[in-house]
């Protein structure tokens, strides 16, 4: 296909997320030689020597990008990119640069909040903290009296989550849920689990800017931007790797892709499956790596058979003759080669094998630990150089936080169904699809309050939206919401306690395990604005309420100093002078240098056919089979009828964003993408203005404009994800756009218990041209 302008062209103009990430730089630099990024770092600190400068790490996503911010008489000014933090090298995205108008958001949260009106009218009244403390704590021991410490579920996401984890733990509940998992990558990392014996992780170690070819399965790399990632691959297209792109979606990735496959939604196991018959059939196999770091070979290949080209272009839409012109590309390039699975893998139900079909076509390569495939995570080393010679040594610590007097681990049943009806999901981060079950159907015994820190249920779960407000939320006596902005959810609590941004706020140090691992801090640019309060300080408000202060007895500043303390000094003097210290002793590419590598599974090798599953396999059946077996996807249920796809954008994060004015201009409404000949058969041009209606939710949506274009598969519909807000104190977020969640599927992962979102089937109706 025609990439529309040529790489070089790309790099010096670049798309909106590319051009946001400013290409250029290296991702594994050594620190010590890095004398670009220190150079810039210098340049930066003197150019604006007027004021005050603070070091944090950007919250406006959860990648967690270094940032220094400049202020003059006390007011925030200008964000830059930290040069030396590894995760964005200097650079910030649109939404990293939007923190300031977080910050002065005039609609943010500015105190303590108390219901007064019925839940979704946003009625409250201002209160002290002590008066909101004292409301949350009678209520959660009226609660806990009656229904036990388990009736409490505690729904947490963002830098500031552990002290509620350990509130949690000390009211005695087991329910913490992490969202992440069942919304967005639990499929995905259950599938590299079970392969490798480590997940991918949030900061994948796929190695862009040094790869010969990449094939992104979903992986919208350039449109989902996280910094470092986008200006890798910007980096490793400009050096020649190719790229083959796997979506139904004409993505940002997909613009600058040497193949755009449009496979049929829900069989990119199919054609991955294909690509293997090709790869083995063939003997494109890397034999020695396989022989000696993987299990399971002789099974894989007796399996994958079957799995013919034909077979696969059947399922998938692609050309027989595509699928092995690529095969036989991958393995031509290999090691030096990455498959790449989607970060949010909660889509059509076959997830869990889907990923397990990606890590098993990169351990065929043999791209462990190689330059321009997946680079291994390290262990926090640094470099010591001997004054009196002309050598240097590598010296390692065993970085871990102190640990704190934490409260004993609940010996209670999970209400979410982790670690037993899905044994694979993991208990420490939960279900939140099982949580809003249970708490709907009191079963398997009742939920009554939901502690909900930094995330929106409301907009965000796969339950939907209307279901959620009439089924679920009724059925519960507290909702304690803890965020910056009002959020939907925030319009149904009974209590809303503000946190500071985190400009106004210290927090614990970020510690990345990485191919050169880092310690990041964040110092508040400027004071609280307003009767706001850090995490930890809000949790240890309710805790010592219900007699459990104790776990709190130390402040934010003295944790932070403790785990400073652990480090070498001149680690210590780096982090205060320049916001981060790396560990650039460490070698991301052992199988290179002959480094052992050693795979945490039940046979200590990369297991291609899964000795997990097949144990589980006995005992609960074939949706565990030990190969990654192909689910075809649900089909649509009646003639006329579209599949309903959603992803993010470049600009947004989650419904986190939307009301940021900066990034409003951006992007303002999430119009529904529809196929030109589609939209042909229904009378529907640009701009038209549709409404869609869920065959799965049996709900409608408002309306909305159409974008009639080739860029999306016919048959499906896409709109972005995070707008269709109802929280009316948010005077630009509020009714722009409409939700996913209204009309998504609610299906479930039978392995990992994570959501399936992308299973339900929309009818357009147009209503105005």
């Amino acid at each position: 296909m025609s990439r529309g302008m040529s790489r070089r062209a790309f790099i010096k103009a670049g798309s909106i997320a590319v051009a946001s990430a400013a290409i250029g730089g290296s991702i594994l630099p050594k620190v010590s030689t890095a004398n670009s990024q220190i150079e810039s770092y210098n340049r930066m600190m003197t150019q604006y020597n007027e004021g005050k400068k603070a070091f944090t790490y950007c919250e406006m996503c959860f990648w967690k990008c270094g940032v220094i911010a400049h202020v003059r008489g006390g007011v925030v000014h200008k964000l830059d990119g930290n040069p030396l933090n590894p995760n964005n090298q200097g650079h910030l995205c649109a939404k990293g640069n939007s923190g300031i108008y977080l910050l002065y958001d005039p609609n943010r949260l500015k105190t303590p909040l108390i219901r007064t009106g019925k839940r979704g009218e946003g009625k409250f009244k201002k209160v002290s903290w002590g008066e909101a403390f004292d409301y949350i704590g009678k209520k959660l021991k009226t609660i806990i009296n009656k229904y036990g410490a388990r009736s409490v579920a505690s729904l947490l996401h963002g830098t500031g989550e552990e002290p509620f984890k350990i509130l949690s733990r000390a009211i005695g509940t087991p329910n913490v849920i992490i969202p992440a998992y069942s919304q967005c990558m639990g499929s995905r990392e259950i599938g590299w689990f079970l392969t490798y014996g480590t997940g991918v992780s949030g900061h994948a170690p796929f190695d862009y800017k040094n790869s010969k070819y990449i094939i992104s399965f979903g992986r919208n790399i350039l449109g989902s931007i996280q910094v470092r990632e986008a200006k890798d691959l910007a980096e490793g297209l400009a050096r020649g790797s190719k790229l083959v792109y796997c979506d139904p979606r004409f993505t940002e990735t997909a613009a600058k892709a040497d193949i755009w496959l449009p496979v049929n939604p829900g069989t990119d196991l199919a054609l991955i499956l294909g690509l293997i018959h090709v790869i083995i059939r063939d003997q494109l196999v890397n034999m020695e790596f396989v022989d000696k770091y993987c299990y399971g070979f002789d099974r894989l290949a007796d399996f994958i058979k079957e799995y013919t080209p034909d077979w696969a272009s059947k399922e998938t839409g692609i050309e027989p003759s595509l699928i092995e012109k690529i095969a036989w590309e991958f393995a031509k390039n290999a090691p030096n080669v990455v498959a790449v699975p989607p970060r949010r893998f909660s889509r059509y139900g076959n997830d869990t094998q889907t990923s397990r079909g990606i890590a098993i076509l990169n351990a065929l390569m043999g791209n462990w630990g190689v330059p321009g495939g997946i680079w291994q995570r390290n262990r926090f080393k640094y470099i010591v150089t001997n004054i009196n010679a002309n050598d240097c040594e590598i010296k390692e610590i065993k970085f871990r936080p102190p640990r704190e007097l934490k409260p004993p681990k609940p010996r209670v049943l999970r209400a979410d169904g982790a670690g037993y009806k899905f044994p694979l999901a993991p208990g420490f981060l939960g279900r939140e699809n099982g949580i809003i079950e249970a708490t709907r159907t009191g079963k398997p015994y009742p939920i009554k309050a939901w502690i909900v820190y930094d995330t929106d249920p409301i907009g965000s779960s796969p339950i939907g939206k209307n279901k959620l407000i009439e089924e679920v939320i009724p059925k519960l006596d507290l909702i304690v919401d803890i965020d910056v902005i009002p959020n939907d959810i925030s319009m149904f609590a009974d209590v809303i306690l503000p946190e500071s941004t985190y400009l106004e706020r210290y927090d614990l140090p970020h510690i990345q395990k990485d191919a050169h691992p880092f310690i990041a801090i964040r110092e508040p640019a400027v004071e609280p604005l307003f009767d706001t309060k850090v995490s930890w300080d809000i949790a240890k408000g309710i805790a010592e309420k219900l007699g459990y202060g104790r776990y709190f007895e130390e402040s934010l500043k003295e944790r932070i100093e403790k785990i400073i303390k652990r480090l070498p000094e001149e680690k210590q003097r780096e982090l205060k002078e320049r916001g981060v210290t790396v560990f650039e002793g460490a070698n991301p590419y052992p199988q290179v240098s002959g480094e052992p590598m050693r795979f945490h599974t039940r046979t200590r090798k990369i297991e291609l056919y899964s000795t997990f599953l097949e144990k589980l396999q006995k005992t609960r059946g074939d949706e565990y089979y030990p190969l990654p077996k192909y689910t075809p996807p649900k089909r649509p249920p009646e003639e006329n009828t579209f599949r309903l796809l959603f992803g993010r954008v470049p600009v947004h994060t989650h419904t986190r964003t939307q009301n940021n004015k900066m990034l409003e201009e951006l992007y303002t409404e999430n119009k529904v993408w529809i196929n030109t000949n589609d939209a042909k058969k229904l009378d529907v041009n640009e701009d038209d203005w549709v409404v869609l209606y869920s065959l799965t939710t049996k709900r409608e949506s408002a309306p909305i404009k159409a974008k009639v274009t080739n860029r999306i598969k016919s048959g499906c519909v896409f709109i972005a994800h995070g707008f269709g807000h109802i929280s009316k104190l948010l005077d630009i977020a509020y009714k722009k756009g409409i939700s996913d969640n209204l009309l998504c599927s609610d299906d479930v992962d039978p392995i990992s218990g994570a959501a399936a979102f992308l299973n339900a089937f929309v009818k357009i109706k147009k209503v105005r041209g």
